[in-house]
């Protein structure tokens, strides 16, 4: 049975009294977009309460009240949206959940924000409710849209941090991010000009026809891989690997903890979504054209974010590296282009979403305490200063190593087995081989953080929030490398679904 689906049906016949008052209310129309707007109405109370006191409790309750929803509201039977431009199924659920649970680590850690509160609760809640839109669009306008309602605000989130550097990385995020929407408008140009549509699956079934014929129009055909170069590289530069790496380090170093964490955990699982059910949904036809380009993306982002990671004094900046790198990781499963790829693929993102986020929290949570940018000579003896925190990144770090004990290991291990399924063994050959250079740097940080003597006995306290946030998403780590099945089961549901 599966564990996850059997946890959800049972809360789902718990509160179903609850559930069904809530639909006498709400238009049905509405239901399955009904998390959205409940984001949507806690940003706008957040920024309203936020001009007298700090509206903290409406940011934790609008996520948490948009995670009972999604739990609730059976997406099989109050799935659609708006038309049908948006529709909740197996995939989108998997990775709703990944941002909702980003997304509420976050928040739950962001009493450390040091800016004018009600326009940061704004801000964020209003592009998490983008980002679910995101996974649930089956129209690339609709996509389109929705990408750029969960963006825009990120670009000023991103320059809210604590000094002018903040600006200068927004700037750079910003710039990469209206050229990746040009070029995302361009793909959908391009497949609309082609198939006269912007619905993947009619998109699919216009794909699949060109692909099949014994007489293609080598035109047309070339137009709709140009759109699929255009849909790749346009997310790469969105979701931060190659060829749109340059501004993640200068982004995630700069910018407020709580903002990079958010980038890390929800937003490029958003854009990971997104471009899986481009490819999958509306381009699977043409699988064998499209891997070898996911192929080049893979090696160049692993060896790109773990090399300059290397180099990498900045322990921020460092894990933006790393944050690149685990991207390349992913998209070995995606280029296997098979039901355990996309498996793979998923629960990699969800596990990368837990330790990533947690990671920028309690390195956030350090440099607010030492008032200052964290680097490697400040994590000297951080186990005597810290036991309790340095435990905890101790463990984030194995997972992002991929060390057994940790869901990190499994996660990367049905990554290189997608890889190898398919005859790529030499894929995950490089995939191994990179995360052995990764121990240059993770290694790095437990050494100085168990093998130095400190500078200064003087204990570090970091906020209670983000250690029990932090704990939180560790916890997860290690139940989850015991019970993989808890995720890894709907991660198998997720490409199913993708996949038909």
């Amino acid at each position: 049975m599966m564990q996850f689906t059997a946890i959800v049906d049972f809360i789902r016949s718990v509160f179903a009294p609850l559930t069904n008052l809530m639909l006498q209310y709400v238009p049905v129309t509405w239901v399955g977009a009904l998390p959205v707007i409940t984001l949507v109405v806690f940003s706008i109370l957040a920024l309203i309460v936020g001009m007298r006191t700090n509206p903290y409790i409406f940011g934790i309750g609008g996520v948490v009240l948009a995670g009972i929803e999604v739990v609730l509201l059976d997406s099989d039977l109050y799935g659609i949206s708006f038309g049908g431009l948006f529709v909740r199924d197996g995939f989108s659920d998997f990775f709703i959940y990944i941002i909702l649970v980003a997304s509420f680590l976050v928040v739950l850690a962001s009493n450390t924000f040091i800016h004018d509160k009600g326009p940061f609760y704004f801000l964020l809640l209003t592009s998490i409710a983008g980002a679910i839109l995101v996974v649930m669009a089956t129209d690339l306008v609709g996509l389109f849209l929705a990408w750029e309602l969960m963006s825009t605000p990120t670009y000023a989130l991103a320059a809210m941090g604590p000094n002018r550097a903040a600006v200068d990385g927004a700037i750079k995020y910003f710039v990469m991010g209206l050229l990746a929407s040009m070029l995302m408008l361009f793909g959908i140009a391009l497949v609309y000009g082609v198939t006269g549509t912007i619905n993947l699956a009619e998109v699919a079934q216009v794909v699949s026809s060109h692909w099949t014929s014994p007489t293609p129009s080598i035109p047309e055909v070339a137009t709709l891989m140009l759109a699929i170069i255009f849909f790749v590289v346009s997310f790469g530069f969105k979701i931060g690997v190659f060829p749109g790496w340059m501004w993640v380090a200068d982004t995630y170093g700069s910018a407020d903890g709580n903002v990079a964490a958010y980038l890390a955990g929800g937003t490029k699982k958003a854009g990971v979504g997104a471009l899986t059910k481009i490819l999958f949904a509306g381009f699977i036809v043409a699988r064998l054209e499209w891997m070898p380009l996911l192929v080049v993306v893979a090696i160049f982002t692993m060896f790109i974010g773990n090399i300059l990671a290397l180099r990498e004094e900045n322990i921020m900046r460092m894990l933006a590296y790393s944050s690149i790198a685990m991207m390349g990781y992913l998209f070995i499963g995606l280029a296997a282009g098979t039901e355990l790829g996309v498996t793979a693929a998923a629960f990699h993102a969800f596990i990368h979403a837990l330790t990533k986020t947690t990671a920028f929290i309690i390195v956030w949570g350090l440099s607010l305490r030492l008032a200052r940018s964290i680097t490697y000579d400040d994590l000297k003896g951080l186990s005597q200063r810290a036991p309790f925190v340095s435990g905890l990144f101790a463990v984030q770090l194995l997972a992002l190593i991929g060390m057994p004990g940790t869901a990190g290991f499994l996660s990367k291990v049905f990554l290189f087995a997608s890889a190898v399924e398919v005859g790529m063994w030499w894929l995950a050959l490089i995939g191994l081989i990179n995360t052995v250079i990764s121990l240059g740097y993770y290694l790095r940080v437990l050494k100085v953080c168990y093998m130095v003597e400190p500078d200064s006995a003087e204990p570090i306290k970091i906020s209670r929030l983000s250690v029990v946030a932090a704990a939180l998403g560790v916890f997860a780590i290690l139940v989850l490398f015991v019970i993989p099945g808890l995720v890894l089961d709907y991660a198998t549901i997720a490409a199913r679904a993708l996949l038909g």
